[in-house]
């Protein structure tokens, strides 16, 4: 099994990216090398660990519903990886958390787990919006450890990407939105 793999949705990408049509021919195709990756890939199991969004696995999932589609021979789950706030020593160090869900989890549960996650400083529901105000309002020091430019913030682009590299989630948002979903249906845990 491998419990933390990373898709297109995912801002720790490194590869194509999806665009912002959930239904475009290149977001297809990312998800049909998905497929295929997953199916080639030695473990029977997976696990979706995208930092702050399940937008891969929603991807997956509307993908295998469609005519023409890849067989997928392989089982996966949904998870998501995020930060969490936590006294560290130095301003790099991170305090990761995932969770991971049930193939059986409803979308719905997976969009609220999502919305009762706040993120620290800014005290808002996770979006990418969030991140995106996360970074434009942090100061040009805080950025510069993190080898950010204020002065790139303007640019939602490279703000979304500055959020999601330093947002963090409250640690008490992290433990309700575990607790409202169904038991069975999700477990936290730190990799």
């Amino acid at each position: 099994w491998d419990l933390h793999i990373h898709t297109p949705a995912s801002f720790h990408w490194k590869g194509a990216k999806f665009d912002a049509d959930p239904n475009s021919e290149h977001n297809r195709a990312l998800v049909d090398d998905m497929i295929v990756a997953m199916n080639e890939a030695q473990p029977a199991v997976f696990a979706l660990m995208d930092y702050w969004t399940f937008d891969g696995w929603l991807a997956l999932k509307r993908r295998l519903k469609e005519t023409g589609a890849p067989k997928l021979y392989k089982k996966v789950f949904p998870g998501i990886e995020l930060r969490l706030m936590a006294p560290m020593k130095t301003p790099s160090g991170r305090l990761n958390a995932h969770v991971l869900f049930s193939d059986q989890t409803p979308d719905q549960t997976l969009h609220d787990f999502k919305a009762a996650l706040r993120v620290a400083i800014i005290d808002r529901p996770l979006s990418d919006a969030a991140l995106v105000l996360l970074a434009q309002g942090l100061s040009e020091d805080i950025l510069k450890v993190h080898s950010f430019k204020k002065a790139d913030m303007t640019d939602e682009t490279k703000a979304l990407y500055a959020g999601a590299s330093m947002a963090e989630i409250t640690a008490e948002s992290y433990r309700q939105a575990i607790d409202q979903v169904d038991d069975g249906l999700a477990i936290g845990f730190m990799p």
